[in-house]
């Protein structure tokens, strides 16, 4: 489907795979979640959210204030990241993670137009379906896709977007958001 400038694959894993990734990342060990604070016009503001990131050696990603350098990916992400290259059609060297525990947690309208960003965003969802905004730029129009466990999304990250809180009960939802950065 594509909407906008907007690729979505509702079936980019199966029901299998992305549950066993899902486990995966919740598992001890192979994911240092962190709940991070930074100043956001001029009041300190903890992360809705909880985040973690890999990427090329030596990389770092800031925004918000704050330096997320990257030490290496692991092994079993490789293969994923590659996986996801060939449908976005460009590489990725840089993944940063979201954990949202429920629909209280939640991403602003906001742009990754950071220095360095580069290319599209290549979104993996895993766990609770969850409704994601974004808006042209252009026209100000705004549409939504309910983002489904293993779907992949690749847009650009130039693009407002959100990702909005929810009173609808809902479980966890985790989201690999792999980047390129050209620092």
């Amino acid at each position: 489907m594509r909407l906008l400038s907007v690729l979505y694959q509702r079936d980019f894993l199966t029901c299998k795979e992305a549950d066993r990734w899902l486990l995966w990342l919740r598992e001890d060990g192979n994911v240092g979640w962190r709940q991070e604070s930074f100043s956001i016009f001029g009041r300190h503001v903890i992360a809705p959210r909880q985040l973690a990131w890999f990427g090329n050696r030596g990389l770092n990603y800031r925004y918000t204030g704050v330096d997320h350098p990257a030490e290496g990916w692991p092994r079993d992400l490789v293969a994923l990241r590659d996986r996801i290259q060939i449908v976005a059609a460009q590489e990725f060297n840089f993944l940063l993670l979201n954990r949202y525990a429920d629909g209280r947690h939640y991403m602003g309208w906001h742009r990754d137009d950071e220095a360095g960003c580069a290319g599209n965003i290549a979104s993996l969802s895993l766990g609770a379906p969850r409704r994601f905004r974004f808006e042209c730029e252009a026209s100000g129009v705004r549409e939504h896709i309910d983002l489904e466990h293993g779907s992949l999304l690749v847009f650009d990250g130039r693009q407002r977007h959100c990702l909005a809180k929810t009173r609808r009960p809902t479980q966890e939802r985790i989201n690999l958001t792999f980047r390129l950065l050209n620092l």
